[in-house]
């Protein structure tokens, strides 16, 4: 095979680019243990996660833990928004009773109710 038809063999793959498409390549990097890695706007972010960062996610869980059931909690779980590739996975989202997963098992940003995120300095403007 030559390099132009391997070159040609790939564009057909590509195909566009979509969240789905980024994920699957995100799943077989070497994220390492406890990074939180979402894509917005089409880049890819990857922030560490610090002790101090799950103590405040786990309070506000506590407390949302009044009002809602655990199965409509999810934290760290992708969810996409609407506007250019934008899959986050936020620190703390809960969903409305009405909720249903869409055909991926996924929820639906139409039902999040409840959205937390513990931003810091270096990671403000992306959060």
């Amino acid at each position: 095979m030559t390099v132009t038809e391997d070159r040609i063999t790939m564009a057909e793959e590509s195909d566009e680019l979509s969240l789905d498409v980024m994920f699957e390549w995100l799943e077989k990097m070497p994220v390492p243990e406890g990074t939180k890695v979402e894509i917005v706007g089409g880049n890819i972010f990857m922030s560490p996660q610090r002790q101090h960062h799950w103590e405040i996610i786990s309070a506000i869980f506590e407390q949302l833990r009044d009002t809602y059931p655990r199965k409509r909690i999810a934290s760290d779980v992708r969810i996409d928004f609407p506007g250019h590739l934008n899959g986050f996975a936020c620190d703390l989202a809960a969903m409305a009773d009405r909720s249903v997963k869409d055909g991926k098992s996924r929820w639906r940003y139409q039902d999040v109710e409840f959205v937390a995120e513990v931003i810091s300095k270096d990671t403000a403007a992306n959060d």
